[in-house]
């Protein structure tokens, strides 16, 4: 038994210097196999950091563009109360406008009544002018005093 312990110790070291041997191969087919593995995960790696920052970039992005959402959605109410304000000023001013325009035609109106009145107490005050021009002297003395006091 002495000699089969012996032999399977041999066994045992020669198997493992065998292992040891194939896992060191010479070839290199395995060593570029992993190197290439490796290359391969280095990469995916950097990839998936720049998919990351460029994730974390678009959300910041899109944080960016609701804020400014927000605010323009505030700019356009704003905006939309001062549309309504003009375009209420706009109408209280054509209705101003053609108060104006009423109170003008009426002033003309009144003016040209006026211009006319004037010009019927000239004729009147020509008439009787010349009516008064038209009584001899001594008729005046004979209308009664009661009647000159009215």
């Amino acid at each position: 038994m002495k000699s089969a312990s012996t032999a399977l110790l041999a066994l045992l070291a020669l198997a493992s210097l065998g292992l040891w041997g194939c896992t060191h191969q010479k070839n290199g087919a395995t060593n570029t196999k992993i190197r290439e593995l490796e290359a391969r995960y280095q990469k995916l790696e950097e990839d998936y950091h720049v998919v990351v920052a460029a994730a974390d970039s678009s959300r910041k992005r899109i944080s960016q563009l609701e804020r400014e959402r927000s605010d323009l959605k505030q700019q356009l109410a704003d905006l939309k109360v001062v549309a309504q304000e003009r375009d209420n000023l706009a109408s209280e001013r054509v209705d101003l406008v053609k108060q104006v325009k009423a109170r003008t035609t009426e002033r003309d109106a009144v003016r040209a009544q006026l211009v006319q009145f004037g010009k019927d107490l000239q004729d009147l005050m020509g008439r009787v002018d010349s009516a008064a021009a038209a009584i001899p002297a001594g008729v005046t003395a004979a209308i009664p005093a009661s009647r000159s006091s009215d």
